[in-house]
């Protein structure tokens, strides 16, 4: 084990919260546009992606633009209403964590790493996971986006990560994820990647490691 931090990505890395092509977030985002008093049913997905943040705050402004609505406004809503939805998925035991999840966690626990986990998620999202599944233990730092203003820093934006390695302090740095953004963000703050292919990746990224999950990681890291 080279590394003397590692930074997690939530979302598809240690939780899984991807089931059913992520319908749950998405019915959410119409639930917060029609309180809004937009008609939400016929919004195409990529503009349900766009409300949410996925492409940067720009195109968030652009589609609140598009539709005649507040960005600012529209994004908080869109952020508490996902996560409530998310409250509930995580309570009914439809979220559950990766079978990889925790050994890998209780195997670079006690090794006085850094641990981190820096997530595109709300702030919220990223406390209620923590506090639901009792991980609060194994992370020196986590986050996710704070605000709307805090979304221009989302990953493939290094902004994030390096706020970590400042947190962190122990170089040199191994940043988790299973999205294109995720290695961009790492390569960008300048630290190692791996890509957990939990999900197919059709973009061409170059990953320090490529794993399907976190226990052959584990193995090539030589903790498990």
């Amino acid at each position: 084990m080279r590394y003397g931090s590692v930074i997690f990505d939530m979302d598809g890395v240690l939780l899984n919260s991807l089931v059913d092509d992520e319908r749950w977030k998405y019915d959410a985002v119409k639930q917060a546009l029609s309180e809004q008093g937009l008609e939400a049913g016929e919004v195409p997905q990529r503009d349900l992606r766009r409300f949410l943040g996925d492409f940067g705050r720009q195109e968030c402004i652009n589609v609140c633009d598009e539709y005649g609505l507040e960005p600012g406004r529209v994004w908080e809503l869109v952020a508490e209403t996902t996560n409530l939805a998310r409250i509930e998925k995580v309570k009914d035991g439809e979220f559950e964590l990766y079978d990889d999840a925790r050994g890998f966690l209780e195997a670079l626990h006690p090794r006085g790493l850094g641990l981190g986990v820096i997530s595109n998620a709300p702030e919220a999202a990223v406390k209620t996971t923590m506090q639901f599944f009792e991980m609060e233990h194994y992370f020196n730092y986590y986050r996710g986006v704070e605000s709307f203003e805090d979304l221009k820093k989302r990953k493939p934006h290094p902004k994030h990560l390096k706020i970590a390695q400042a947190e962190l302090k122990k170089s040199p740095f191994l940043y988790i994820g299973d999205e294109p953004s995720d290695i961009k963000a790492a390569k960008s703050a300048g630290m190692s990647s791996a890509l957990v292919e939990r999900n197919t990746i059709e973009e061409d990224i170059n990953p320090d490691f490529r794993v399907d999950n976190l226990e052959l990681l584990g193995r090539e890291l030589e903790v498990l």
